[in-house]
């Protein structure tokens, strides 16, 4: 591959609907090689014919991991470089909200507080939304470093979401991943990798 802007490959987690969706397939329609990780099955087919729509057929891939797993992680990686090489740019996007942690919310009339959320939601809140990115981060950027270009995209959300009443733990792994992200970007400075949040 040629090292010019049409041929940076991006990797977004969270790829397959949504956002991250549109992120996806508007970096494919832009002429970067994509894998797009998301982790219910029945997403493929659609975002893989809207891909040959728009003409980014042999450059997209759509990937079904559960990147709560850190082998899942190593998966997502060894399998975006075998496709196209390597990865360049990093989007974690991929993260479980309130229709996970409290799908009820909107038909009561009171919120879940902290002491009713369990074990099970807290654990995988936090894998999705914050030790998946952590986890790909960490194994993306040696190689962008000793490229001297590289490019790490994490999406979180605005404070009054992160300390509002009645979103634990999602609030919690949002502010984990922006502290996280300030971290990085100091340590990555004069590298070539940028580190930003959306």
């Amino acid at each position: 591959m040629s090292d010019d802007r049409e041929s940076r490959v991006a990797l977004v987690t969270g790829g397959l609907r949504g956002l991250g969706r549109a992120m996806s397939l508007g970096l494919a329609k832009a002429g970067h090689p994509v894998v797009a990780v998301g982790h219910i099955e029945s997403d493929v087919a659609e975002i893989t014919a809207e891909a040959e729509k728009i003409g980014a057929g042999k450059r997209f891939h759509p990937l079904v991991a559960d990147l709560r797993e850190k082998n899942e992680c190593d998966r997502v990686v060894a399998e975006s470089r075998e496709r196209f090489g390597r990865v360049d740019i990093l989007v974690n996007n991929a993260g479980l909200t309130f229709t996970y942690i409290d799908p009820a919310r909107f038909r009561r009339n009171s919120l879940q507080r902290f002491w009713m959320v369990g074990d099970e939601i807290v654990d995988n809140v936090i894998a999705t939304n914050y030790l998946a990115a952590d986890r790909l981060t960490r194994r993306v950027a040696p190689e962008m470093i000793d490229r001297r270009w590289g490019r790490i995209v994490n999406v979180t959300t605005k404070l009054d979401t992160m300390n509002r009443v009645g979103t634990h733990p999602y609030g919690a792994s949002k502010a984990a991943l922006e502290m996280a992200t300030e971290v990085w970007a100091k340590d990555a400075v004069d590298t070539g990798l940028t580190v930003n949040i959306v």
